[in-house]
């Protein structure tokens, strides 16, 4: 009779240790289902956010390519006006120079 009183104690705490692994294996469980959740959640976005920014850096590169070009285009046409420019300032020492000649061969009319 001790014996059985014993074992059944033993059972009685075996039972009792497996009730409370088996309450943390249902809370891990639990906690895991939460967990993997998450993790697909910002697996979600971060697949957005790595897009978003293959995006972005396809944008940029284009943004890029076209200041390249405008800022070429610039070079050239500030080119061109300093040219310009120069070729106008010849001209206008031209013009006064003829007009200087003019007034003087002007002079010279009137003074006949």
């Amino acid at each position: 009779m001790r014996e059985f009183h014993e074992v059944r104690q033993d059972y009685h705490r075996l039972m009792r240790e497996f009730n409370e692994v088996r309450q943390d294996y249902h809370r891990l469980m639990s906690e895991f289902h939460v967990v993997r959740q998450d993790y697909h959640r910002l697996m979600s976005e971060f697949h957005e956010v790595r897009q978003d920014y293959h995006r972005l850096m396809s944008e940029f590169h284009e943004v890029r390519e076209d200041y390249h070009t405008l800022m070429s285009e610039f070079h050239e046409v500030r080119q061109d006006y300093h040219r310009l420019m120069s070729e106008f300032h010849v001209v206008r020492l031209d013009y006064h120079s003829l007009m200087s000649e003019f007034h003087e061969v002007k002079q010279d009319y009137h003074r006949l």
